[in-house]
């Protein structure tokens, strides 16, 4: 990041608001009942949010699905930049889903911005340098999305990479996490965004995701998302704990999703041209 980009966040993002401001300020919903039931005061925009946990690919697509069809439906009319470092962007999951609940997925899919990440420096890159500048031209743009956005940082193929570089993950891709974190922050505060990410569980861990204690404590509020699968194999139920929110003492509160199984067949988005 440039330093003249540096100096214009810290001048321009205030952290500092009224009680009564805040109290006032409009939040977010998901449009996923469940989560919306844990934090049913809304997502607070100018913060990040962090659904962390384990559950299988399929239904995290199917989920990313939902809630990106949530935040652009059940909220005012804004748009969403959508960070995909893990292959989770559902084009044709999204037009059906539009379709099913009323809505032309032409004009939801226009509403995204869509950023693809290969490697982390590709994603540190997305982050720190593409994200501000789209939001200095996208003044509509009022959400963040990155599914699973610490997987590229700490991915085998990351450790190989740093390993044949002699470096150690400290000084590589948890740096390049850091740094992408701290802007995300910044960004968050000065245009007033909902920045919301998802990650894998720490390895042995259940209140962390992967990333380790900087992600989790960079998160204003940081729910936990796990899954079980019914006897009959044809729906999941998907657990939403909260492990930690600003408007409410941290108290394991938890609610259910029912969510069908994913099935193989695909809608082809030429239906809708």
């Amino acid at each position: 990041m440039s330093t003249s980009t540096s100096r214009q966040m810290s001048t321009d993002a205030d952290p500092w608001s009224s009680a009564w401001e805040l109290q006032r300020r409009p939040r977010y919903k998901s449009g996923v009942l469940a989560l919306d039931a844990l934090i049913h005061d809304g997502m607070m925009p100018g913060s990040l949010f962090l659904i962390q946990g384990d559950v299988p690919r399929k239904l995290l697509r199917q989920f990313v699905t939902k809630i990106v069809i949530g935040l652009l439906t059940v909220n005012d009319p804004s748009e969403l930049a959508f960070i995909d470092g893990a292959n989770l962007f559902p084009y044709y999951e999204i037009a059906s889903e539009a379709r099913r609940t009323g809505y032309d997925p032409l004009v939801i899919l226009d509403r995204i911005q869509l950023s693809r990440a290969f490697n982390f420096h590709q994603m540190t890159e997305i982050i720190t340098t593409r994200l501000p500048k789209l939001l200095e031209v996208k003044k509509q743009l009022k959400i963040v999305f990155i599914p699973q956005i610490s997987s590229l940082y700490l991915s085998t193929e990351a450790l190989e990479y740093l390993e044949y570089a002699n470096l150690s993950p400290a000084e590589g891709a948890l740096s390049e996490l850091t740094q992408a974190i701290g802007t995300l922050k910044s960004l968050a505060l000065q245009h007033n965004l909902m920045v919301i990410m998802t990650a894998a569980s720490a390895t042995g861990s259940k209140t962390k995701g992967l990333g380790g204690t900087y992600l989790t404590h960079s998160a204003s509020s940081v729910i936990r998302m796990a899954s079980s699968a019914e006897s009959s194999a044809k729906e999941y139920d998907i657990h939403f704990s909260l492990q930690k929110d600003p408007a409410r003492p941290v108290i394991q509160l938890t609610h259910s999703h029912r969510q069908k199984k994913p099935s193989t067949s695909q809608t082809l988005l030429n239906r809708y041209w």
